[in-house]
């Protein structure tokens, strides 16, 4: 992993301090990958950060990771953007794909919960492929 470089100094004591229990409390944590399924108003977004937050999870909700990378002009942001443009829905591959990258941010190493995709089998194969 490469080091960024930071000065320590410059960051409250607070939040270092937090962000050393942070990862004292999930250290001993197991990895885990969960999948919230449901209709829309089902508590889905409720409890997701109740789980993040017990389980030392990355809550990874597709649309606002869609929004987010639409936001960021990343490759697969601008790839989405053009189908949103047409009305069109998104592919999959290119969910996964947001997906795919999202999993790999430090902050989901020690696992992650989809909220909102996979909505069918086909789309679930294709998330189990990336993980």
């Amino acid at each position: 992993m490469a080091c960024s470089s930071v000065n320590l100094e410059e960051i409250p004591s607070e939040s270092l301090m937090n962000e050393l229990l942070h990862r004292m409390k999930c250290a001993p944590k197991p990895d885990k990958c969960l999948i919230l399924i449901g209709p829309p108003g089902f508590g889905k977004g409720t409890q997701s950060p109740i789980i993040k937050d017990e389980h030392c999870l990355c809550p990874l909700a597709t649309g606002d990771m869609l929004r987010a990378a639409v936001f960021a002009k990343t490759p697969l942001g601008i790839k989405a953007k053009k189908a949103m443009d047409k009305g069109e829905l998104i592919s999959d591959d290119l969910v996964v794909g947001i997906i795919d990258e999202a999993m790999k941010k430090p902050s989901c190493k020690k696992g992650f919960i989809l909220d909102g995709f996979p909505r069918t089998v086909a789309q679930a194969q294709k998330v189990i492929l990336c993980i």
